[in-house]
């Protein structure tokens, strides 16, 4: 695997992460009323479909093929 693909990967990882460190111990209500948290999942959404979006092809192939 590049090691670019790696890091993007990584960033993910993170990325989803850190989304689910900001609603975990919430619950649904106080997740609605806090704009707040949803700005931060929704930037942790982005990163991780920016970083997603420059995967490799041939990177992508092979998660495909492990997922299949």
């Amino acid at each position: 695997m590049p090691a670019r693909d790696a890091a993007l990967l990584l960033d993910m990882l993170l990325a989803a992460q850190d989304a689910r460190s900001f609603v975990e111990w919430l619950e649904e209500e106080a997740f609605q009323a806090s704009r707040v948290h949803q700005n931060a999942v929704i930037r942790s959404v982005r990163v991780i479909g920016e970083a997603a979006g420059k995967i490799s092809a041939a990177t992508q192939a092979k998660a495909l093929r492990l997922i299949a």
